[in-house]
């Protein structure tokens, strides 16, 4: 039997949840209507928001890549694990810049007019997108996180959580 997975440092701990909660109030938030943004104080919110949540996944990425490292899966793992992790991973990332820079750039296509067409509609379409994948990928990371805690008994879920009662 393999020891477990070393735990994550309080610093990613703390990027970890502090991005998790940013995502669920973006979604739970929400706009009803990209119309919505007409009102300079809603505009001026979700663009700061923008900026902060992709600050925080920048930040959070170079903490990773530089100082923590992306994984607690153990080196015996099946390769699938690995590739899978890493799919996971980059997929995450894609989807958050992907959603932030999209909005970005519909709150510039919606203060600029002469932006409205072509580049508006590819920004929405991106966001649109962008919004449908995270979630998928999140499932996937949950699913995978829940798979080391039940089947593999790793301790990769408890890296970040601590011990869970489950």
């Amino acid at each position: 039997m393999q020891p477990p997975a070393r735990a994550h440092g309080f610093v990613t701990k703390t990027i970890h949840w502090l991005s998790a909660g940013l995502l669920a109030y973006g979604y739970f938030k929400g706009l009803n209507n990209v119309r919505q943004l007409n009102q300079p104080g809603l505009l001026e919110f979700e663009v700061i928001f923008a900026l902060a949540l992709g600050a925080l996944f920048l930040v959070r990425l170079l903490w990773t890549k530089y100082v923590a490292g992306h994984t607690r899966l153990p080196q015996d793992a099946p390769k699938w694990e690995h590739v899978a992790s890493r799919a996971v991973q980059v997929g995450l990332y894609a989807s958050v810049f992907g959603i932030v820079l999209s909005g970005l750039g519909i709150a510039l296509g919606f203060v600029t007019p002469m932006l409205d067409g072509l580049f508006m509609d590819a920004m929405l379409a991106l966001h649109d997108v962008t919004l449908f994948a995270l979630p998928v990928f999140l499932g996937v990371h949950i699913f995978g996180a829940l798979w080391h805690k039940i089947v593999r008994r790793d301790g990769v879920l408890e890296s970040m959580t601590g011990r869970l009662p489950i």
